[in-house]
């Protein structure tokens, strides 16, 4: 005889404890990876972009004409970002962390001294944190050293062998074969920088996304110095197809939800049955979460529904960037959210959980309509059901079943807390 139990997640007291200290440390969300040695990782990388960027200001100090290429290419960045924000803001990240302005660090990479090249891309992650989008701190500023690490690598390309610099080389075979291998390196350093940490894994089409953006670089560094009033064109250029693209592909993901962004229910389940298949005969750990905002009727009432569909951009947001990509996200109704955890145990997805549950109650969202002194709305809790193949079912409905049971225990204890199902054999 199989009786289902649900174990809760410690008591409140010992939360409220931890929550403080958490939360300052709790928004790299680096110190909560489950493998020690990605930490490691993640952290040198980080130390070697800045020591080599450091080391080449000392070796190779950028000369004063320098400066004017570097003016140019960072207008033409911060201006086209700027342009594209909105879509920018839409479009799952690539690899290089850079989305757009790819085209500009590579161009840069071309054009300018390795140290400033490097520059270009920490100004670059500094802007997009600031206008495009803020997701967990530790996964851009290691998606930007990575960058760095790639832009110093292709400026060095023609250093190391002996070539002249790309604006004094002859347009000729030779210079476009020095040119492309730079832009290979560029690619390949940023891709083997990214391989041994999974999480920040992108879909293929990011890879193709970079080389386009690549090929566009060469282009800018190209018409900079030999028809600068081409740049201007290539640039608003680049803006419009990237903005039709992006917009076009939008309006084509018909399983989105317009409200979040997010997969909506049926194309979730599409997805998810498809990963359950996949991976449920392989042995792979396979966890998933059910969410719910607690008393979220009764915000609507109070605040009204422009506060709470805010709250819900605000969570769909925070679920993205604590997730990785290969895991899936989708809106399940109203206020209730579901997320696929593949190759997570039980144990990993319930401390994921936990993450995401203690980033929501520190959220605040303004309240519409009120001046910019008004107070803000603060207070937003989640209640979280955890699941895991194969102890909560040996099919997804099952799966899905077993974390909204779990979610169910989650109100019924106080809400605010993260309940993770558990068969147990009773006899």
């Amino acid at each position: 005889m199989v009786g289902d139990s649900l174990m809760a997640t410690g008591s409140r007291g010992r939360r409220d404890r931890l929550a403080a200290p958490r939360r300052l440390l709790g928004t790299w969300s680096l110190w909560e990876l489950p493998r020690r040695g990605l930490i490691g990782y993640l952290l040198l990388v980080d130390a070697a972009a800045l020591a080599a960027t450091t080391y080449l200001f000392a070796l190779r100090p950028p000369a004063t004409s320098s400066l004017l290429p570097f003016s140019a290419l960072l207008a033409g960045m911060i201006l086209s970002s700027e342009f594209s924000r909105p879509v920018e803001r839409s479009r799952a990240d690539t690899r290089l962390g850079a989305g757009l302005d790819a085209a500009w660090i590579f161009a840069g990479a071309l054009l300018l001294p390795p140290a400033l090249a490097a520059v270009l891309v920490v100004v670059s992650a500094g802007y997009r944190w600031l206008r495009i989008r803020r997701g967990i701190p530790h996964r851009q500023v290691f998606a930007a050293c990575a960058t760095m690490l790639s832009a110093v690598a292709a400026a060095l390309v023609p250093i190391l062998v002996g070539a002249a610099p790309f604006a004094e080389a002859e347009r000729d075979f030779q210079g476009f074969a020095l040119a492309f291998a730079t832009g290979l390196v560029f690619l390949s350093v940023d891709a083997a920088l990214a391989a041994p940490a999974a999480e920040f894994g992108a879909e293929p089409s990011g890879f193709a996304f970079d080389a386009a953006m690549v090929a566009f670089g060469l282009l800018l560094a190209w018409s900079a110095v030999d028809w600068p009033f081409v740049t201007v064109v290539l640039a608003g250029a680049l803006v419009v197809l990237h903005r039709a693209g992006t917009m076009r592909a939008l309006r084509g993901h018909a399983g989105t939800d317009a409200g979040t962004g997010l997969l909506t229910a049926s194309s979730w389940l599409d997805g998810a049955r498809t990963q359950f298949e996949l991976l449920r005969g392989g042995g792979t750990d396979l966890s998933l979460l059910m969410l719910d905002l607690d008393r979220f009727a009764r915000l609507n009432d109070e605040h009204g529904r422009h506060v709470g569909d805010d709250v819900l951009r605000a969570v769909a947001d925070t679920l993205r960037a604590e997730v990785r990509a290969a895991d899936l996200v989708g809106r399940f109704g109203g206020e209730e959210f579901v997320v696929l955890l593949p190759g997570t145990s039980r144990f990993d997805a319930h401390a994921i959980a936990e993450r995401i549950r203690l980033r929501i109650a520190s959220t605040s969202v303004s309240l519409g309509g009120r001046s910019p002194g008004d107070p803000l709305f603060a207070g937003v809790t989640v209640s979280i059901g955890v699941s895991s193949h194969p102890a909560g079912g040996e099919t997804l409905d099952r799966l899905v079943g077993a974390a909204d049971q779990a979610l169910r225990a989650a109100k019924s204890a106080g809400r605010n807390r993260t309940v993770v199902f558990e068969a147990e054999e009773s006899l």
